[in-house]
């Protein structure tokens, strides 16, 4: 009986997939492309609802050019069995969950990685009495039409941190900050989101909060505007003063400041 084991990365539906072994293994459909790769032991969380675990690829692995320069903006999930080659059948999951971090070192990288059960169980967000809205922008609780609000153009003079739209010129500064960006991998063929910084009326520049990567000149990109969570901007770019979350009418002054005339 040998036993090797068996990694599979996947990003919405691009696959890559490996091996320990020393050759490449064929399971039907897909060949698994024999990398040296060690991992650390499955480790469970104190009150054991959760486990970590750690794999190191080296650098020409395919799928860590998913994090080169910024983590993708969607889920990226890796699957780990061990395998044996004579009956040919996975024979234990040894880890199912998604990647979190991934590591740099000098000749490998280090992919740290999450169980699904501990991103299920992790604390959500509590909400708070604060002035500014909790709401996501055109979630379930904003209620707002998100194709009302986006900008459809082609992107130009690309840099580091953003690009040149003329379909955004007119628009007022910073009417896509808050916002994001929604264009197409030009390799992957996925669908990347990324946030705005900031925008210029004059010139239709877009500045993001990472590099676009998988965006090319002269394509796609659409544009949706951004909001600052205050009431002001939910009502007059939005019209949506009656779903806003905040609480902008909190007193400002402290009832225990020993003033007399609170």
């Amino acid at each position: 009986m040998s036993d090797v084991e068996i990694y599979k990365v996947a990003y919405e539906f691009n696959r890559w997939q490996y091996t320990s072994g020393d050759e490449d293994l064929y399971i039907q459909p897909d060949t698994y492309r024999a990398v040296p790769i060690s991992r650390s032991n499955v480790e469970l969380s104190s009150d054991e609802t959760g486990a970590s675990f750690t794999v190191s690829f080296p650098l020409d692995t395919e799928f860590l050019e998913l994090f080169r320069v910024s983590p993708p903006s969607g889920l990226v999930t890796l699957l780990c069995e061990k395998f044996d080659v004579q009956l040919n059948q996975s024979t234990e999951i040894v880890f199912k969950g998604r990647i979190v971090n991934v590591a740099w070192a000098e000749d490998h990288a280090e992919v740290t990685c999450e169980s699904s059960s501990q991103a299920i169980r992790r604390m959500g967000l509590r909400r708070h009495y604060q002035y500014g809205c909790p709401h996501m922008l055109f979630g379930g609780e904003c209620r707002v039409d998100r194709e009302q609000f986006v900008t459809i153009g082609t992107a130009t003079n690309l840099t580091s941190v953003g690009f040149e739209v003329i379909e955004a010129i007119g628009k007022d500064d910073g009417y896509f900050a808050g916002g994001y960006v929604e264009y197409f991998h030009s390799e992957l063929q996925t669908t990347e989101r990324i946030a705005v910084a900031e925008s210029v009326k004059s010139t239709g520049q877009i500045t993001l909060f990472s590099f676009p990567i998988g965006l090319t000149p002269g394509a796609e990109v659409r544009l949706y505007a951004g909001c600052d969570r205050t009431l002001q901007t939910c009502a007059t770019r939005f019209n949506n003063a009656e779903n806003y979350g905040g609480m902008p009418f909190i007193p400002t002054k402290d009832p225990f400041s020993g003033d007399p005339l609170y």
